[in-house]
């Protein structure tokens, strides 16, 4: 299985733009989907032979008997009860011949066009991802599999503020009212002392 298309779903902390730096000096690019439970189950089977494949393939390179499976995988039900699929890619690694490559995530708009100029994308908004499976086995960890998230469709976009604001206030009569710096200069003279 090269790539596959999620159902839609409902972002939970996107890195779709800016990789998170938190964890990983290179960047990781990650999105946790909240799918439907209807949704979550045909994802599941749509992997499930791709997944046994992959199983019995490094079976059989390791020589074993049998592989123990990770404690985690992609797809999930969070602490919350919701079906959720997490996706990741890492933004950048040293690959032994090529370098250093660089990776990004393509998105889309609902209409299939490729965004250039993407909007902060926050929480809440629906989109689909295009994700490359990959299966792996680590003795420590065990048989498991990432989805490596190559590419987002924005269904319905929530735009968060950067700046971490987002409040909004009314106005409250016969209270503070600041002061615009610029109205305090008087444009006529060339006096530009600050009015303190």
């Amino acid at each position: 299985m090269k790539q596959l298309t999620t159902p839609i779903g409902k972002a939970l902390y996107p890195k779709l733009v800016t990789p998170d730096t938190k964890f990983n000096a290179a960047g990781v690019y990650s999105v946790t989907l909240v799918l439907t439970k209807e949704n979550y189950e045909a994802l599941e089977a749509q992997l499930k032979p791709w997944l046994n494949s992959e199983y019995e393939r490094l079976l059989k390179e390791s020589g074993k008997k049998e592989l123990h499976r990770a404690r985690t995988t992609p797809l999930r039900i969070n602490d919350d009860g919701e079906y959720v699929l997490l996706a990741k890619q890492v933004a950048s690694k040293e690959h032994p011949t090529r370098g250093l490559m660089n990776f990004n995530v393509i998105l889309y708009d609902s209409q299939g066009h490729k965004i250039h100029n993407p909007p902060n994308i926050g929480s809440g908004t629906t989109m689909k991802l295009g994700v490359e499976p990959s299966a792996w086995y680590v003795p420590s960890q065990g048989f498991g599999y990432s989805l490596r998230l190559k590419a987002a469709q924005i269904i319905d976009l929530v735009e968060y503020n950067a700046g971490g604001g987002g409040f909004a206030f009314d106005a409250e009569d016969g209270s503070f009212v600041s002061e615009d710096l610029d109205d305090a200069f008087d444009n006529d003279t060339k006096d530009a002392s600050v009015p303190f």
